[in-house]
C-alpha cells in the first residue's frame, strides 16, 4: 500500500465518530459525578484516597545531590531520589542557563529512560527558559526494579497502586516548591506519561496549566477504538473528572494527539468529549482544549506539539 493510500484509510476510519452514537450530554453525564465547582473537591477527595489511601503526601524527597549529566551537560542538574516501599525513582530537576521563573514538569512514558526519549523535549523547555523536573515511569530508566520484570502489571496486587506513579511527583514538587519561587507550574507527558500527566494534575492544584500528550481516552472510546492499556489505566475509575479537576479552580488542561499515531490514540476521536468537558470547565472559568498533529505518525511529543505548549503559555490566559 502506498503512503497515500495509507493515509486515506486512516482518514476515513479516524472520521468516523458519528456513528458512535455516544457524545450526548446524558451519556457523558453517566460516566462522572461532577456537575459543578462545588462537586470537585468532594470527587477529589476521594481520589486522592483512591490513589494514597488518605491525604496528599507532604513529605520531602530521601535526598537530593547536584551531579553531572552528559545529556545535559550545559546545565546545573540536581538528582532527586524518591522512595516508595521498595521502588526508588530517580527525577532531575534541571536548570536552564535563564530563568523565566516557571516550572515544567515532564513525564516520560512506557519507552524508558527520560534523558533518552525525552531529551529533545526537555532540552526545547530549557531553552524556553523553563526549570524542568524530569521523571521516567516507576520501573524505567533509572529509577529501580525490583522485580524480574520491568512490568507495572507486578504492582496490580499492591493496596493502592497508583500511589507508585503519583507519590514521585508529589513528592519531588513538594520539595522544588519549598526550594524555589515559581510563578508557574506546568506539567507535559507523553503516553504513560500523559497518563500520568493527567492523575497528577488532577489531584494536585499546584499545576497551573497540564499538556498530556497521547496520554489518554475516557474508557468507553479505548474500549472500542484503542488498545486495551496497562493496569493503571484500566483500574483509573474516571478519565472525565480527571479532566475537569485538572481545570478546577481557574487552570488548564490542552490535550495534545497525534491524528496518525502509529501507537495509540490515532484519529479525531478525542474531539466526541471535547465540548462536554470545555462547556463544565467553563462554568469555575477553567480552560479545556484538544489539539490534534495531523503530519505526526511517531508516538512522540512533536516539533509541533511543543511550539504550541509554549505559544500557550506565552500568549497566557
Amino acid at each position: 500500500m502506498t503512503r497515500w493510500l495509507y493515509l486515506l484509510s486512516l482518514l476515513l476510519v479516524s472520521c468516523q465518530i458519528e456513528p458512535l452514537g455516544y457524545s450526548s450530554w446524558e451519556f457523558l453525564d453517566s460516566l462522572q459525578r461532577i456537575r459543578s465547582s462545588e462537586d470537585v473537591d468532594e470527587v477529589r477527595g476521594e481520589m486522592i484516597e483512591l490513589v494514597f489511601g488518605g491525604a496528599m503526601p507532604t513529605h520531602f524527597p530521601d535526598d537530593v545531590e547536584l551531579i553531572g549529566d552528559s545529556t545535559f551537560q550545559n546545565h546545573l542538574v540536581q538528582q532527586i531520589t524518591v522512595q516508595t516501599d521498595d521502588l526508588t525513582s530517580f527525577p532531575y530537576l534541571i536548570h536552564p542557563t535563564s530563568w523565566n521563573g516557571h516550572l515544567a514538569i515532564y513525564h516520560q512514558g512506557h519507552s524508558g529512560d527520560f534523558r533518552e526519549y525525552g531529551e529533545d523535549t526537555i532540552l526545547g523547555l530549557l531553552d524556553a527558559e523553563y526549570q524542568v523536573l524530569a521523571f521516567s515511569m516507576p520501573m524505567l530508566g533509572m529509577n529501580t526494579h525490583p522485580f524480574e520484570e520491568s512490568d507495572h502489571w507486578e504492582l496490580e496486587e499492591r493496596e493502592n497502586p497508583l500511589r507508585y506513579f503519583a507519590e514521585p511527583v508529589i513528592v519531588a514538587l513538594n520539595w522544588a516548591d519549598s526550594t524555589y519561587d515559581y510563578s508557574r507550574r506546568i506539567m507535559i507527558g507523553l503516553s504513560g506519561g500523559g497518563w500520568t500527566t493527567v492523575l497528577v494534575s488532577g489531584i494536585d492544584d499546584r499545576i497551573d496549566a497540564s499538556y498530556p500528550v497521547s496520554g489518554s481516552w475516557p474508557h468507553y472510546l479505548r474500549d472500542r477504538f484503542g488498545s486495551y492499556g496497562c493496569f493503571e489505566e484500566r483500574i483509573t475509575p474516571s478519565f472525565l473528572e480527571l479532566y475537569l479537576m485538572a481545570t478546577h479552580p481557574a487552570r488548564e488542561q490542552a490535550q495534545f494527539f497525534s491524528e496518525f499515531d502509529s501507537c495509540c490514540f490515532g484519529g479525531l476521536y478525542a474531539y466526541d468529549y471535547l465540548g462536554y468537558v470545555s462547556y463544565l470547565a467553563n462554568g469555575w472559568e477553567g480552560r479545556f482544549q484538544i489539539l490534534m498533529d495531523h503530519g505526526e505518525f511517531d508516538h512522540v511529543v512533536s516539533r509541533y506539539t511543543l511550539e504550541e505548549i509554549l505559544e500557550i503559555e506565552r500568549m497566557g490566559r
